[in-house]
């Protein structure tokens, strides 16, 4: 029996650190509680348990972004961490969030709500196709997902309707869709609005 874990054996993509032997780091949150997990090496445990090493690391990253460190102010240190975690790392994916030596990854493509203020944090960033979606771009994706007519999302973000038509022939073109049902599911399925 082998012992070694391969990435490349596996038929599905499964989160990092699921099976046994795969010692890559995955952190995923619970959208109703926002509450963090860490799984490797086959083992769930929640945020709290997270080595030092891996929580320092994420702390490092929080102190060096002043909008989010302004946002969780108030919170208790541990807490205002494992909500940093969660809009930045909460999607259990594939990619580990810790490669096998530790060493802290990239922020998840994950939107943890449709009104977080993560968006706008330094450390946080959605993207699709290797392109950086604005804050707006996913403001105007949402209320395109929703039952409002062209003219009521157009009211409601303070522009007109050609302005509204402008934004979303862009990004129909970002999404080579040519339909607002075909983007709307690339959106869905792209994780860029729930």
């Amino acid at each position: 029996m082998q012992d070694k874990f391969n990435q490349n054996e596996l038929i599905h993509q499964l989160p990092a650190g699921l099976i046994i032997g795969d010692k890559r780091t995955e952190l995923f949150g619970c959208r109703k509680t926002k509450k963090v997990f860490s799984i490797s090496n086959g083992v769930t445990k929640p945020f709290k348990e997270l080595d030092n090493f891996k929580k320092a690391l994420i702390f490092e990253q929080l102190l060096s972004d002043n909008i989010a460190l302004e946002d969780l102010k108030n919170l208790p240190q541990e807490e205002a961490l494992e909500q940093f975690a969660f809009c930045v790392y909460g999607d259990a994916n594939h990619e580990p969030d810790f490669c096998e030596n530790g060493e802290l990854q990239k922020a998840d493509n994950f939107l943890c709500s449709n009104n977080c203020r993560c968006l706008k944090w330094q450390s946080k960033s959605i993207y699709f196709n290797n392109k950086k979606i604005t804050v707006r771009q996913i403001e105007i994706l949402q209320l395109l997902a929703s039952d409002l007519c062209d003219k009521q999302i157009a009211d409601k973000l303070c522009i007109s309707e050609s302005t509204l038509n402008t934004h979303k022939s862009n990004l129909f073109k970002l999404f080579e869709v040519h339909s607002r049902t075909g983007l709307i599911s690339k959106a869905i399925t792209n994780k860029i609005i729930q």
